[in-house]
């Protein structure tokens, strides 16, 4: 990060993610768990999954729990046995993420600032915000990285510009 700007002046593109995974409304639950044991996945946990509509833009986030419920069916949890949980996930395998994402997904535009951001994720109950340039996904926002960034802008602050090195 660059500390030599302010928290009104970093803009969203400073610190946002790079690294996520694109998909489309029509792949399977199957296909993403087959992206999501390749080995590169498996050291860095799982990413973001963003879903991307046929015309190229943001239509939704794809989670862990939107996997596991669906994975689940119409089942209540407690009461499905492995034998029958086995039985029934080839079908649940095969329902298009299109179907089970998480949709209005908060946006920003990449050049917007931090404020807004604290501002966005105060009204909304989602952890990230994607960020947009020219109605494409460019990166993410986590609500962890916007609290490093802002304790890391504090510490800065309150130090006179000397950060302390850590234990």
């Amino acid at each position: 990060m660059n500390s030599g700007k302010t928290s009104d002046r970093l803009q969203l593109r400073d610190i946002m993610l790079r690294r996520y995974l694109r998909l489309g409304e029509s792949h399977t639950i199957a296909e993403v768990m087959g992206f999501l044991s390749d080995e590169r996945f498996a050291k860095d946990g799982m990413p973001y999954l963003v879903v991307i509509s046929e015309e190229g833009t943001l239509a939704g986030m794809l989670t862990a729990k939107d996997i596991f419920r669906a994975l689940m069916g119409n089942t209540h949890g407690n009461d499905l046995g492995e034998a029958e949980f086995l039985k029934q996930a080839p079908d649940q395998l095969e329902i298009p993420v299109g179907q089970i994402m998480e949709r209005g997904i908060p946006t920003l535009s990449a050049e917007a600032f931090l404020p807004e951001a604290f501002a966005c994720f105060r009204e909304s109950s989602v952890d990230v915000i994607a960020l947009l340039e020219e109605g494409r996904v460019v990166g993410l926002v986590t609500s962890r990285i916007l609290f490093e960034t802002a304790s890391h802008l504090t510490v800065h602050a309150l130090s006179g510009g000397v950060i302390p090195e850590k234990p």
